[in-house]
């Protein structure tokens, strides 16, 4: 059964069930709910070393109108919930205290000090505190005294939006008055962590209006010291100093933070900031939708997102918030239960903490039948956190995720491609029921170790844009043995944006690209190749063929041409051969191989999502890879994620997506049948923590042994030990 089934329920109903007695766990989950202690409240969990521990955020986006609730309602409420860490409002755009700052609106609803009553509360709950600083806007009072402080568009104007005014990076706001504004806050109170909301450089406003870059006095001086340029009088590559620009934000951003974490420092030493990027001790990124994306919604942002950041700052813990509303202009419309359950399922997959962000309180849901299931859920990790400690991925197969490509792709004329290749490639082996997990790109030679270390093969999805030092680490992974498959015109470009006319990699197929070609109605022949697939794998869009290097190999080769209309003419010509190039190849190197797919084979997979696709690069890792360690077989739409621990015990996810169509997410149809099989495991026996079950081995063939899940709902978490 599904722990987390959504259940239809009065508001009076739903709100009656956010009580201690009336929330229920999955029917024998293991491990202890709470402690000893005050009733309610786990003694084990340390509110000064949150981050630490297993943490269950719950951010509280407080209206003005909100401090008249009692503080001690809503810590309680959260405890309740399952949450054990509250984001609460501080001070910046709003004071929720009684500040001195004449610049700082004091909020026109408070009566005493919101901020102390709500850190007390906390404390009593025992939760911890995180302040909520939002200093990236200031009301019109403080604009009219110092408009110099703000960010201005192209027409002059004022960055405004509801009496609002965006603070540019570069101005006295960000860099001083906030700095201010901090010390008042961080005196009188001590949080226990801290979060900054919208910081940077923002081009859309709430309404996702496009204003274009930030052309105040600052920015222009900024930019003429730094680069002796002139700011981009358009907005895009199309302006010669426009990468030159995103250097410019990068810096700036990265030097106004440093610049606010040494203050932080100095006023409260040890308490960590919340970051998305540049992580120190703790990291927190946002899932949410978009209406203004093109649809359909991306199934898979929540393990996408957790997977770059855990990438991107290894083992440092890191959350994802679920975003209760659906966008900016319905604030108080929520998402399903079954979209948040989802999110959360791939979050915990890969290892990220639980994490839900809500505008106002929970008490002041203006539909909360959302909350039972996610709180079931909290509460089910709460029982369950000691499985989950000390768990991290421990997936053989990467997909590198280069962050050169995705700033400077603009520059190319591949651009339109790039999201879609990576998404398909993504979904495929998601599809493929292969676990793997991100790679940073790697800097040196150092890094090239590690890469081999933890990784059999490592699939770049059109990754255009390779540094000489990218090249030299790939080069080594492959020289040790790894398995390299690169799709599209892989290293085309430096780390500048700028054209390569030589391969940088020694391990690659080609010496060098020709020019791309428009391809349509192409197909590869798995009869006449190496690799095989159930049929012909159509080509269209284009292919980046070249000189290849003497001792590479074809693995996949062309059938011969076919017409396609009309009717009568569909047939290749006889006698007339097929072309030549490639449709696969790959270069030994080293005790490794770089497979090279010319064509944007995941772009294919997102657009139309045949079977062909899919089954190359499963036939391409199967052929060069050992097998994986954990297997999934059943029907359904599922994903297998895993993890590991230093003790040998991993912790195997199954995330069902039978409930998720385009847009639409609805509790799903649990999957029957589902078995995970594990190579080389001596456990006699699993535990299948959503089901509250024991699960004993059954015997397969090749070393393999099987566990037959019970139905999966939402995800089943299955513990195995060595």
């Amino acid at each position: 059964m599904d722990g987390f089934d959504i259940k239809a329920a009065s508001r009076r109903g739903v709100l009656q069930t956010l009580s201690l007695a009336g929330l229920g766990i999955a029917a024998g989950t293991s491990g202890p709910l709470l402690a000893q202690g005050r009733p309610g409240i786990d003694t084990r969990f340390d509110p000064k070393k949150w981050w630490t521990q297993d943490y269950r955020i719950v951010q509280t986006n407080l209206r003005e109108i909100d401090i008249r609730e009692d503080p001690r309602t809503i810590a309680r409420a959260i405890r309740q919930f399952g949450g054990n860490v509250i984001v609460s409002n501080i001070g910046g755009i709003v004071a929720f205290y009684p500040t001195a700052l004449p610049y700082q609106r004091r909020n026109p609803y408070m009566k005493g000090d919101f901020v102390e009553a709500m850190i007390a509360a906390a404390r009593e709950e025992g939760l911890a505190y995180i302040g909520r600083f939002d200093l990236s806007k200031a009301m019109k009072p403080v604009y009219d005294a110092h408009p110099d402080w703000f960010m201005r568009n192209r027409d002059g104007t004022p960055r405004e939006f509801a009496g609002t005014y965006q603070a540019c990076p570069n101005g006295a706001w960000a860099l001083d008055y906030g700095l201010r504004i901090l010390t008042e806050g961080l005196t009188r109170y001590k949080p226990d962590g801290i979060f900054f909301n919208m910081t940077g450089y923002p081009r859309t406003d709430y309404a996702n209006v496009d204003h274009g870059i930030c052309v105040c006095d600052n920015c222009r001086r900024g930019f003429l010291a730094m680069y002796g340029k002139e700011l981009p009088t358009r907005e895009g590559f199309a302006d010669p100093n426009w990468r030159d620009y995103l250097s410019f934000q990068a810096r700036t951003s990265e030097a106004l933070r440093q610049r606010i974490s040494a203050h932080i420092n100095q006023l409260a030493p040890g308490v960590p900031i919340t970051q998305h990027d540049s992580v120190e001790q703790v990291g927190r990124g946002e899932v949410q939708r978009r209406v203004d994306r093109a649809a359909p919604e991306w199934a898979y942002q929540s393990g996408e997102q957790c997977r770059s950041a855990l990438a991107r700052s290894p083992g440092k813990p890191w959350s994802s918030t679920s975003t209760a509303h659906v966008d900016y202009p319905w604030r108080q419309v929520t998402e399903s239960a079954a979209c948040h359950v989802n999110r959360m399922a791939q979050q915990m997959g890969v290892g990220a903490k639980l994490d839900l962000y809500l505008m106002g309180t929970l008490a002041g849901q203006d539909d909360p039948t959302y909350l039972p299931p996610v709180s079931r859920l909290f509460r089910w990790r709460a029982a369950n956190a000691d499985s989950y400690a000390g768990m991290a991925e421990s997936a053989r197969v990467g997909i590198y995720q280069s962050g050169a490509t995705g700033r400077l792709a603009g520059m190319t004329p591949y651009a339109k491609y790039q999201t879609d290749e990576f998404r398909g490639l993504y979904t495929a082996l998601v599809d493929a029921r292969i676990p793997f997990r991100f790679v940073r790109q790697p800097r040196n030679a150092d890094d090239a170790a590690k890469l081999h270390q933890e990784f059999d093969v490592i699939v770049a999805p059109n990754v255009m844009v390779v540094s000489d030092a990218e090249a030299g680490a790939l080069d080594r992974f492959v020289q040790d043995g790894g398995v390299l498959v690169t799709t599209g015109l892989f290293a085309g470009f430096d780390d500048r944006g700028d054209t390569r006319t030589e391969m940088p990699l020694a391990s690659f197929p080609l010496a060098r690209y020709a020019a791309a070609r428009t391809i349509a109605g192409w197909t590869l022949d798995p009869v006449e190749s190496v690799l095989k697939t159930a049929g012909r794998v159509p080509l269209d869009g284009l292919y980046f063929g070249g000189a290849a290097r003497r001792d590479a190999e074809t693995l996949m080769r062309f059938a011969p041409d076919q017409r396609f209309g009309p009717p009568e003419f569909s047939y290749a010509i006889p006698g007339v051969a097929a072309r030549t190039d490639p449709g696969v190849s790959v270069r030994a190197h080293g005790k490794g191989q770089t497979v090279h797919i010319p064509w944007f084979m995941g772009w294919h997979y997102y657009r139309d999502g045949l079977s062909a696709h899919r089954e190359l690069i499963v036939a391409i890792i199967a052929r060069y890879v050992p097998p994986q360690r954990f297997a999934l077989t059943g029907a359904g739409p599922a994903e297998l994620m895993v993890m590991r621990r230093d003790d040998g015990a991993s912790l195997v996810t199954v995330v069902n997506y039978a409930g998720q169509r385009n847009g639409t997410y609805v509790s799903p149809p649990p999957l029957h049948g589902l078995s995970i099989g594990v190579l080389g495991s001596r456990a006699g026996e699993a535990r299948a923590l959503v089901g509250g079950q024991t699960i004993r081995v059954r015997p397969g063939d090749a070393g393999q042994s099987w566990f037959d899940l019970p139905p999966v709902g939402a995800f089943e978490a299955v513990l195995i030990p060595v």
